[in-house]
């Protein structure tokens, strides 16, 4: 993944083009790796609004890279420590409260025998809930350490290797839910993803995606790595799913620090694919130019939020202490909630919802 340097660069123009869109026209956002310091440029798309990093990576190089590098250079770790696992939990409880949620304005609810298929999967804890909730739950996780964690220390069904690897190989199987948290804004090919995930769609499916709010105030130089290719407004968000072939049915707020939304296949436009009318939204660069030091600091202390963060981690540590494995710990959240009294926290929030 290497990168021409920013002295070379004499046009306005990207060096790729907008997965999402096509359009080369961009304008720079930031041109640092906010985790490393190493240069690295981020777009705005000027005809939908996408973020992403310039040059992006081909796919084979970043899945390479996820496959051996990732986790260890961004995570430090090569399989989750017991608390890591006990926040994956909560999160899983909570995005599984928000579903049910959605599925009770309207949408079909999702019968307990549901097929269900949660891509980047990570250590398992979303897949883990499913099966516990009688659902036939499966994941698919780039990763090889965190991969057999899943197998071998919860007994999931999770496969390891790239989502364009593997699910062509379920021929045979239709999902009534997939989830992907917290993996889109890793790809190259979010548009191709996304219609491969529609191929795999039962009649009934429903998509669950939460991805980091690009627009959310942070530090400076934080929002922006070479980790996230692709960086999303829910503007550019609900683009991106209808460009792939899926029709948003519920969302939270815009200004939530992450973005969920539920998607169904939408219906097939026949010979004559009806265009997208491209929203130019300039929402990520006035998020960028209202990302300073003396604005972000006045707020963390305004805020509490670094204490707070500090005292979760904390409780955490505390929660995990009598708990000799992950399945023994995750079986206590899941199915006697012992340990939900301290899910407390910014990120534990309830999100606003904006049902369509």
């Amino acid at each position: 993944m290497t990168h021409m340097p920013l002295s070379m660069r004499t046009s306005p123009n990207a060096l790729t083009p907008c997965p999402v869109c096509g359009s080369q026209h961009a304008e720079p956002i930031a041109r640092v790796d906010g985790k490393t310091g190493e240069p690295l440029l981020t777009v705005h798309c000027s005809a939908c609004g996408l973020g992403r990093i310039d040059p992006l990576p081909t796919r084979p190089e970043l899945e390479a890279w996820y496959t051996h590098r990732y986790r260890q250079e961004y995570k430090q770790a090569a399989s989750p420590a017991l608390r890591h696992v006990l926040r994956a939990g909560r999160h899983a409880l909570n995005r599984w409260e928000w579903l049910q949620t959605q599925l009770g304005h309207g949408s079909v609810p999702l019968p307990a025998s549901s097929v269900t298929l949660d891509i980047g999967a990570s250590s398992g804890e979303f897949v883990d809930l499913m099966r516990q909730r009688g659902m036939q739950a499966h994941g698919i996780e780039p990763h090889a350490g965190y991969a057999a964690h899943a197998r071998e220390a919860l007994g999931l069904a999770v496969a390891h290797g790239a989502l364009h690897h593997v699910l062509p190989g379920h021929a045979d199987k239709r999902y009534d839910l997939i989830s992907m948290f917290h993996v889109l804004e890793h790809l190259v090919d979010p548009v191709e993803t996304l219609r491969l995930l529609a191929s795999k769609a039962s009649l009934t499916c429903h998509l669950f995606i939460e991805v980091p709010n690009a627009t959310r105030f942070c530090a400076p130089r934080y929002m922006f790595f070479r980790a996230h290719t692709l960086y999303f407004t829910q503007i550019s968000l609900h683009q991106t799913l209808q460009a792939g072939g899926w029709e948003v049915v519920a969302h939270n707020h815009a200004d939530d620090d992450d973005l969920r939304l539920l998607a169904r296949p939408a219906p097939d436009p026949g010979p004559e694919q009806v265009p997208i009318n491209w929203q130019p939204s300039r929402a990520l660069i006035e998020a960028q130019n209202r990302r300073t030091w003396p604005a972000y600091l006045a707020d963390q202390l305004r805020s509490g939020r670094w204490l707070r963060k500090q005292r979760l981690r904390q409780a955490e540590k505390r929660a995990v202490r009598g708990f000799s494995s992950a399945r023994s710990l995750l079986d206590a959240l899941y199915q006697d909630g012992r340990l939900l009294t301290s899910a407390k926290g910014p990120a534990f929030k309830s999100m606003k919802t904006s049902p369509i």
